[in-house]
């Protein structure tokens, strides 16, 4: 149909035919709606439940500062992604609904999460690869990859094979193990002195007191905050060093 609208000799029933077409086509594929929990209310639909079937769960966010609840090992594995990274402002479950017309028919999907960024917002379906390609979910997914940015949101099927993957997980745990707890600013001053005369910072003397009694949580709270980075391709040893995220730190 593209080609024709591109040829000169096109007539003008032809014209009016294709564009009726179009308008028809646009009715059956689109979104008509986004809805968002009432005041009050956290999530579009119950996710932890007696009567579930397969495994669900609470993760405690520090981000979030509350219990957010997960309903597969895929989730719990994007919360401790999303806990972890410092471009992330904030994150939720079942965040909404989106309602979409697709073959003349209305109907309800549930995104796993809701992310925001700075500069952004973003949907997420977390699914196994194998989920993911299936006919239903894969035209799915281009409709709402091409019409959701209209309504300010970025569409993303996320892999799970990709959210388990080593040595991320292992290094968010760890992080968030030690990290939690508040950074006071005397703390963070004194690391910001010692990274000054050093250049970076090793876990080693972190672990042998070099950096105070807290050091170890101070070092993992200020990388949870942005303040620090670490090489999270790799998995933190003694070797690893902690160095500035940002060049005013």
């Amino acid at each position: 149909m593209t080609n024709g609208w591109m040829r000169n000799d096109i007539r003008t029933d032809d014209s009016f035919t294709h564009s009726a077409n179009a308008q028809l086509a646009c009715r059956n594929q689109t979104i008509s709606d986004v809805v968002f929990p009432e005041p009050g209310q956290l999530r579009s639909r119950k996710v932890v439940s007696r009567s579930r079937t397969r495994p669900t769960g609470k993760f405690p966010s520090w981000k979030m500062k509350r219990m957010v609840h997960w309903e597969s090992e895929n989730e719990l594995n994007a919360f401790r992604l999303l806990d972890c990274d410092p471009d992330v402002t904030s994150f939720s479950e079942q965040p909404c609904v989106v309602r979409y017309v697709l073959g003349g028919q209305t109907r309800n999907h549930y995104p796993d999460i809701l992310v925001e960024r700075n500069d952004r917002k973003e949907l997420w379906e977390v699914k196994p690869e194998s989920r993911a390609e299936e006919p239903v979910v894969a035209t799915r997914t281009a409709l709402l990859v091409q019409e959701l940015p209209l309504w300010g949101y970025i569409y993303r099927i996320v892999l799970a094979t990709d959210l388990a993957t080593q040595p991320q997980q292992r290094n968010a745990c760890f992080l968030l193990g030690f990290g939690r707890r508040p950074v006071t600013e005397c703390e963070q001053e004194f690391l910001r002195r010692a990274l000054a005369r050093r250049g970076s910072l090793l876990w080693s003397d972190a672990c042998r007191g070099q950096y105070g009694p807290r050091g170890r949580e101070i070092l993992c709270g200020l990388v949870l905050r942005g303040v620090l980075t670490i090489d999270l391709t790799l998995p933190i040893s003694p070797s690893t060093h902690f160095v500035a995220r940002k060049e005013e730190f």
